[in-house]
């Protein structure tokens, strides 16, 4: 057994056993509810013990509750938020986003990011003494980082990914699809690369025909035991004690978990650092980590998503859905405009006396549009800001109305995943139909149209023209700190181009 270099491990948060769906929501959830506040930390640590999350545990060396403390680290191993190490606020990524809005349940969210989560990445960068001694025992020069080191020493590794291939695997040889963690870190952690996975199953059958004897390291056994963790979370496997197996919905969706199996061990899929130093790369992974696009996402089959499933999944039902529009009929065809306002807080507008009470009653107002909406609406308004556009909405209709010489434009922003992203399209082109119409009566001109979509996709080839030449609706994607034309229209073009 050859490892990529001394000391090689898929080197994970040591608190995954401690994650749960409850949790999980709460502190993401908290994060974002005082993400703009200098003293957040005091607040999240606050709402958590009031609302009965986490216990009034006083920490020794501080003598202060500190949950954040304790817990926050889970969140950008899991792409959730950007680490406060780069960014002084919590910054939550779209993926985490799509959670606390009920967008994607706790499974779905496991099972996505335990196939995207790689080595190298821009989160474990640092190197330890252990392993530094252990390379410069074999005269190894010693690299800035972590991600530097594996990126030139070859590695380009999923290891959820090769686990689990590993796994249909065994079953489709007919033997028990079942891992235990000694035969991962001894067959399975020194593949370089997801296409060499039939090497590693080589090894682990070796392995278990006793041709291969070696001794598992207890410091690296660890970090396997954690990603077994990981991976007891997601939809995939079945954890007992130190040994996994495919799950019944692994089983019986085997086609589909081979097919995206298939999509994340493709190269082109992977986040390469691009980087001039360590903090450039670490933003860059979170941006790339935190907002899946909708191919790499897992979906959990409809007949399991019982209604335990539910309740279990989405810990704050109240934001499974989101409104579209009020339940009333339109009896006017005027769109009541007024001049657009972020329903986002600047850090200089927030009084840090803060009233907790009041804070989470101002939550449920968010039940009409989630927060990612607000987030990309806000985004696409500053972008049309630098762009001179004056900007308008209608609370009841349109999100956004962008003007520059006359000429109107109204943005229609749609939050989706892998599960509904198809009959959202649909709907968001039917109200843009509408209000483009409504619009025309008013003023007796056309506007234009954008359907901005909160993530992006592959559409089939005759989509763009659809949109372009026929329905005459433009489309956007939004990405962690951009917009992606997929029409051709000037004003999409013009905000893909500054973005």
């Amino acid at each position: 057994m050859t490892l990529p270099y001394p000391g090689y491990s898929w080197s994970f948060n040591h608190h995954m056993g401690r994650v749960n769906p409850r949790e999980l929501f709460s502190l993401l959830e908290a994060a974002y509810r005082f993400r703009q506040y200098p003293n957040y930390r005091n607040l999240v640590n606050q709402a958590l013990v009031s609302e009965g999350i986490f216990t009034p545990n006083i920490r020794s060396d501080s003598g202060q509750v500190d949950a954040w403390r304790d817990y926050q680290q889970i969140l950008p191993e899991l792409g959730l938020i950007y680490s406060t190490r780069y960014i002084k606020q919590p910054q939550v990524t779209p993926i985490g986003l799509m959670y606390i809005d009920g967008t994607i349940g706790y499974s779905e969210l496991f099972s996505t990011q335990v196939l995207a989560y790689q080595y190298p990445n821009g989160h474990k960068t640092d190197i330890s003494p252990a392993v530094k001694s252990e390379l410069l025992q074999v005269g190894m020069n010693i690299s800035l980082n972590r991600t530097e080191l594996d990126a030139n020493s070859g590695i380009l590794i999923k290891p959820g990914v090769l686990i689990l291939q590993v796994l249909v695997e065994l079953n489709r040889q007919g033997n028990s699809p079942t891992l235990d963690t000694r035969e991962c870190l001894l067959a399975l952690v020194p593949t370089r690369n997801n296409s060499e996975w039939q090497e590693a199953y080589s090894r682990l059958i070796q392995l278990r025909q006793g041709r291969i004897a070696s001794q598992a390291d207890s410091r690296r056994l660890r970090d396997v035991q954690e990603w077994f963790q990981f991976l007891g979370q997601s939809d995939f496997v079945i954890k007992e004690g130190n040994r996994i197996s495919l799950s019944p919905t692994a089983l019986e969706e085997i086609e589909q978990l081979q097919a995206i199996l298939d999509f994340h061990a493709n190269p082109a899929t992977f986040w390469i650092p691009t980087g001039s130093n360590e903090r450039e790369n670490a933003l860059d992974w979170y941006s790339f980590f935190g907002n899946p696009n909708i191919e790499s996402q897992w979906i959990t089959p409809d007949e399991l998503r019982s209604q335990d499933y539910l309740s279990e999944n989405y810990p704050d039902t109240e934001f499974i859905d989101e409104i579209d529009s009020p339940p009333v009929t339109v009896e006017t065809a005027e769109i009541n405009l007024r001049p657009f306002s972020p329903n986002i807080p600047e850090v200089a507008d927030i009084n840090t006396d803060v009233n907790l009470e009041n804070i989470f009653k101002g939550r449920m107002r968010l039940r009409e549009k989630t927060r990612q909406h607000q987030e990309i609406v806000a985004h696409l308004a500053e972008r049309l800001t630098e762009l001179s556009y004056n900007l308008s909405d209608d609370p009841n209709s349109v999100d956004l109305l962008a003007e520059k010489d006359g000429v109107e434009t109204i943005f229609e922003v749609k939050t989706i995943n892998r599960r509904n992203f198809l009959p959202r399209i649909r709907l968001g082109v039917g109200q843009l139909s509408e209000y483009r119409y409504r619009r025309q009566l008013q003023t007796q001109s056309r506007p234009n149209s954008i359907l901005v979509l909160s993530n992006t996709l592959q559409l089939p080839t005759w989509i763009p023209d659809y949109f372009s030449s026929d329905v005459r609706v433009g489309l956007l994607c939004s990405t962690s700190y951009s917009f992606l034309a997929l029409t051709n229209g000037i004003v999409e073009l013009e905000i893909q181009n500054i973005s």
